[in-house]
């Protein structure tokens, strides 16, 4: 039997004003000082995964007595202000060259742990962060100091299983609101294969480029104030991991986002599940494992997402990273105290010289994507002319073959009106005709 639709379109509230007003920097001050989070912008509706992340941490410092701000992609060329207590870098490109001496620095290695351990500044920042045990030991290979595990986490506020009376009952419905950026994902082949008793539900950025399956109904992606509402009306929430970050177990908010508004996620990674307390969450690798874990009955899936849920709500919220991170912030920021004279020249030209070429990369993006749609242009004209060719081509072949078919019938009407035998029956309709007026 089909289910009630799943919820499409968010509500404006005063949790999502609070959000846009940190990301706006309308709660810059604070008592304790301000922490700066360089993030890849601090526009909330182009729905950007480390502003998210950012907003959530933000906002649970500023209950601790932090002034919270973004510092976008867009000022990284421009010095840091000389207000910014702490800088927090939630991207392996931010390079912390501009940053004043006196700031202290937070490297937050939410995934591509890989690429962050590579980094020849890394030892740069007074702090590192890494979201698995197995990602901080491989980043304190790279610093050669001890890194502290801070996974990412949920903002309960936002995330609840609680529904107002206007909400969609819970049901027995898949979703899953894994994005599509271009790069084929691992879960799309399973997705192209799966049969489930009604088909998931894809909430999907770049829906459009993305391959119809039968077992699956796309939609496009839901605002992020949205996805609690979705949560809240799915019974099960399909996650992937990304290569990179499934290599150090370090997973996604989908996961704790879920959980929290008591759906269950099932996803394409075990690894870090267990130290997050997690380990029970179904993991797929195929088709059929996926089904299995979806044909779950309701009783043994609504108390498994209650057991997990619970662990949620207990360990992984936003005010419990809150409340663990302020002594490393603190120790971060006594580090930067002792520092003195500027930074090294070169790690403020580096930072510079990666602002240009990010500026260039830019630049060749639209270029390329300017020649990639002329070349989309180009062909659908060559088509069109192709089309127009064909179809003259064939006008002119119907225009020769009436030339021939007309002249054939002249040619044939000449000689009959020229022959014996028309004249004959001319010459008998002629008698005919006068007898008929005599008569």
């Amino acid at each position: 039997m089909t289910q009630p639709s799943i919820p499409l379109s968010p509500a404006s509230s005063p949790l999502a004003d609070e959000y846009a007003a940190i990301a706006r920097g309308d709660h810059a001050a604070g008592a304790r000082g301000t922490i700066r989070f360089a993030v890849s912008t601090d526009d909330p509706t182009e729905g950007k995964g480390d502003l998210f992340v950012a907003l959530g941490l933000a906002r649970a410092l500023r209950a601790e007595g932090w002034g919270v701000d973004m510092w976008p992609i867009r000022r990284w060329a421009e010095d840091v202000p000389a207000d910014t207590t702490v800088l927090v870098s939630m991207i392996e490109s931010f390079v912390p060259g501009l940053v004043p001496v006196g700031t202290a620095t937070v490297a937050w290695v939410r995934n591509w742990t890989a690429q962050w351990a590579s980094l020849p500044y890394l030892g740069e920042y007074d702090a590192v962060w890494a979201s698995s045990s197995i990602a901080a030991e491989e980043l304190a290979r790279a610093v050669g100091h001890p890194v502290e595990v801070v996974p990412i986490g949920v903002d309960l506020d936002l995330f609840t299983e609680e529904q107002g009376d206007t909400a969609t009952p819970r049901t027995d419905r898949t979703v899953t609101t894994v994005n599509f950026w271009g790069a084929r994902r691992g879960v799309q082949d399973v997705l192209q294969q799966v049969a489930p008793v009604e088909p998931i539900i894809w909430f999907a950025a770049n829906v459009e480029h993305v391959d119809p399956a039968p077992g699956v109904e796309l939609r496009p992606a839901v605002p992020y104030f949205a996805l609690p509402e979705v949560y809240r009306a799915a019974a099960f929430v399909v996650d992937d991991v990304i290569a990179p970050a499934a290599e150090f177990g370090t997973l996604n908010s989908r996961l704790y986002e879920s959980l929290a508004c008591g759906a269950l996620p099932v996803t394409t990674c075990a690894l870090g599940l267990d130290e997050l307390g997690l380990a029970e969450v179904p993991v797929f690798t195929d088709a059929p494992s996926l089904e299995r874990a979806l044909a779950m009955p309701a009783a043994e899936r609504d108390a498994l997402a209650a057991r997990l849920r619970s662990v949620v709500v207990e360990r992984h919220s936003y005010a419990a990273r809150a409340a663990q991170v302020v002594p490393s912030l603190d120790a971060a920021v006594a580090r930067a105290a002792t520092r003195t004279g500027p930074r090294d020249p070169m790690l403020r030209w580096a930072a510079l010289q990666r602002e240009v070429l990010r500026e260039v990369e830019r630049e060749r993006d639209l270029h390329r994507s300017g020649v990639e749609d002329i070349n989309r242009r180009l062909i659908v004209s060559e088509e069109a002319v192709a089309v127009l060719d064909r179809a003259r081509r064939t006008a002119e072949q119907g225009q020769h073959d009436a030339r021939i078919e007309r002249d054939a019938l002249a040619v044939r009407y000449d000689a009959l009106t020229h022959s014996a035998e028309f004249r004959v029956l001319d010459k008998l309709g002629g008698v005919a005709r006068a007898l008929r007026r005599r008569g």
